[in-house]
């Protein structure tokens, strides 16, 4: 496997194309454009009124590591009274004014859209791939639909969940740590096949 990528520089990330076995791709990765991102933190005391006044605006909230969506946003559970949330095609100061308008005095935002690079991971061999990257147990019965973990993948922190049971997972990676985090999954998923897209040519 290293000598896949050897030539490449480690800190630039893969380029798009196929890696590993011959044959038909058992997992596919794809960088996701277009997205603005924000934290959403609730100030002490208040993550219960948080929720509820995301709740009144379409988006309903709990304080538990989950995907939610409404309202043309979708939020992800990251800590006790932490979100991290997405909007397509809006820019990170449309999104971070409207979270503000929304969270009034009951939480602090912060635009995160230049902080991360989202990538889609699919494919029938996709668990078993990053079953070797994340310490979480992504079996079917124990990682469902909506299902959502911050943690380690090759040393960086990511935030990532399963946005349907086909699956597709779908990861926040830092965007220093992008290069590393996918030549991690990019060894781990050579074995059946790795197939990789949006990242350009490097």
């Amino acid at each position: 496997m290293a000598d896949l990528i050897a030539h490449l520089a480690p800190t630039r990330l893969l380029p798009e194309g196929h890696y590993g076995a011959d044959g038909a791709a058992g997992v596919s990765a794809r960088l996701v454009e277009g997205l603005a991102a924000a934290t959403l933190v609730a100030r002490r005391g208040a993550a219960g009124r948080l929720a509820a006044a995301c709740a009144a605006a379409g988006l309903p909230l709990a304080d538990a590591p989950r995907l939610y969506a409404g309202a043309g946003l979708e939020a992800v559970g990251t800590g006790p009274g932490r979100w991290l949330v997405f909007a397509p095609e809006t820019g990170g100061a449309a999104l971070r004014s409207r979270l503000a308008a929304l969270a009034a005095d009951l939480a602090a935002v912060t635009d995160q859209s230049d902080a991360n690079l989202v990538f889609d991971i699919s494919g029938a061999k996709a668990r078993d791939a990053l079953a070797k990257c994340v310490a979480v147990d992504l079996h079917p019965s124990a990682f469902r639909a909506g299902d959502a973990a911050t943690t380690l993948a090759a040393h960086a922190g990511v935030t990532f969940w399963l946005a349907d049971a086909a699956p597709v997972f779908r990861f926040a990676v830092p965007r220093s740590f992008a290069p590393a985090v996918l030549r991690a999954l990019c060894a781990a998923a050579a074995e059946y096949g790795f197939a990789l897209a949006g990242t350009g040519r490097g």
